[in-house]
């Protein structure tokens, strides 16, 4: 069962990142950063009600640590969406767990081996084949293309984030419960980006109700992408959850193709399939 979970997870996910694009085109993307934890505020918020609480120092500063940054995190990752081809920036997120094999031996004191090692090299040269048609001009000409790009450019960074949130959910987690995390870190954010668009005076109820179909398609795959995230979590080892997780950068190259007819669907295809390999070498390293 934890297969058809963890396999939903980045069909979800992928499936996401097409509606975030169609509403960037009209919205604010700090607007579907907020509505994005619309329904996952309103379903699982409830369940404190059914779950026992821990709370210790150590839960606090990991779950507000994590959140504060994942709120910048949120509003990246929808600006990288609205501001490049799908099929391009989410196979950016497969660096995150190569950033964790820097991360996680500063905040818990993991190491990489030889085969996580190698992993890196597979994302690294699966990142540069994305771009391979740029390099006709010069050797280094895709790696330039990703960071000249803004839009792959800022899902870098978010994935550079997630490599120090990771190690703060874990953290957290093991101060409280999955479920005791998830549904916390989804309340600092919401609120967080509330008072954000609050401030600036963006929270307009006219823009939301112009694209209430897409932010509600957004935020529903949102919760259903958590939903089946906790629930694999709950039945295997991490490592596979979260090496299916990032399939969604594979699957997101062939939605982009697919409904928003995005180019060089074969090279970044290939590019983010040997990215995954990498990650999958990285994560059960």
């Amino acid at each position: 069962m934890w297969v058809l979970y963890a396999s939903l997870n980045p069909v979800a996910e992928g499936i996401r990142s097409l509606f975030i694009k169609r509403a960037s085109k009209t919205i604010d993307p700090l607007v579907i950063s907020w509505g994005n934890y619309v329904i996952p505020i309103i379903v699982f918020v409830p369940l404190l009600l059914f779950i026992d609480l821990k709370f210790n120092q150590l839960f606090w500063l990991s779950v507000f640590g994590s959140g504060i940054i994942n709120v910048i995190a949120a509003i990246l990752y929808m600006k990288a969406i609205s501001e490049s081809d799908i099929s391009s920036v989410m196979p950016m997120l497969s660096f995150t767990p190569l950033f964790l094999l820097i991360t996680a031996p500063i905040f818990i004191g993991e190491f990489p081996n030889l085969i996580g090692l190698v992993g890196v090299l597979f994302v690294v040269v699966g990142s540069y084949l994305l771009n391979i048609s740029q390099r006709s001009n010069g050797i280094f000409a895709p790696f330039k293309k990703l960071l000249s790009d803004k839009g792959t450019r800022h899902m870098f960074i978010v994935a550079f984030i997630w490599s120090i949130s990771a190690n703060l959910d874990k953290i957290s987690i093991q101060n409280s419960s999955i479920y005791q995390h998830i549904i916390f870190m989804n309340i600092i954010i919401f609120v967080s980006l509330t008072l954000i668009l609050l401030s600036k005076g963006r929270l307009r109820k006219r823009e939301i109700i112009k694209e209430k179909k897409n932010l509600f398609m957004v935020s529903l795959f949102t919760a259903s992408a958590f939903f089946f995230h906790m629930n694999a979590l709950s039945l295997t080892l991490v490592a596979y959850v979260v090496a299916m997780k990032r399939m969604s950068g594979v699957i997101s190259v062939f939605l982009g193709h697919l409904f928003l007819h995005e180019t060089n669907i074969k090279e970044r295809l290939f590019g983010s399939f040997v990215m995954f390999v990498g990650v999958l070498l990285i994560v059960f390293s």
